[in-house]
């Protein structure tokens, strides 16, 4: 008698009905997840270095000022505060990629392609635009997002695209304004020094 096996969850590596923790690297992400948490992580990011700027005393929120001791940011205790969160943010940065291409069926391993310059463009242009894999995939049942991810991630899109117009009319009205020359007309200039 021949066992028949289907394509049902009973069958598949995650059976179990485990509770998702969205800070750990196994399961999967959704692009609106994605986008959700990496905007809620940078939020957060901004709050600490902020409340660290405080606590140090480099910022002043009596005077919306920056001390004189800016220089001072990647020394002592300010120095430490700041690697300590640049860590703790590269690692929820690279546990949310993790998942987001999970949710592609993808190996985790792929984040190593943010070391290679001209590739981690596209590489990071996969995970804001590959759809996820329906159903079950190896790495587990696919993850909705939640209502405040998606909340999140559609005000990213817009900051996104706002800051590429704002970049774009910035540039814009510095070429037009003479302030910022072409490459050639750098070139030219730069040279006849030589």
């Amino acid at each position: 008698m021949a066992q028949t096996h289907s394509n049902s969850p009973f069958f598949s590596k995650n059976n179990s009905d485990t509770k998702d923790n969205p800070l750990s690297p196994n399961g999967r992400f959704s692009r609106l997840s994605y986008l959700g948490w990496y905007g809620f992580l940078n939020i957060v990011t901004v709050i600490a270095y902020i409340a660290l700027g405080l606590f140090v005393g480099v910022f002043s929120l009596n005077s919306f000022s920056i001390n004189d001791r800016v220089m001072d940011l990647f020394s002592g205790a300010m120095g430490i505060g700041v690697m300590v969160l640049w860590v703790i943010v590269a690692y929820f940065h690279i546990v949310f990629m993790i998942r987001r291409l999970h949710d592609a069926n993808r190996s985790g391993w792929l984040c190593l392609l943010l070391l290679v310059p001209i590739v981690q463009i596209f590489f990071m242009l996969y995970l804001l635009f590959a759809p996820g894999s329906k159903g079950y995939n190896d790495y587990g049942s696919p993850r909705l997002a939640l209502v405040w991810e998606k909340i999140l991630a559609w005000l990213m899109i817009i900051v996104i695209i706002l800051g590429l117009f704002s970049f774009a009319s910035l540039m814009s009205y510095m070429m037009g304004a003479g302030e910022l020359q072409t490459p050639t007309e750098i070139v030219q200039k730069g040279t006849r020094y030589f």
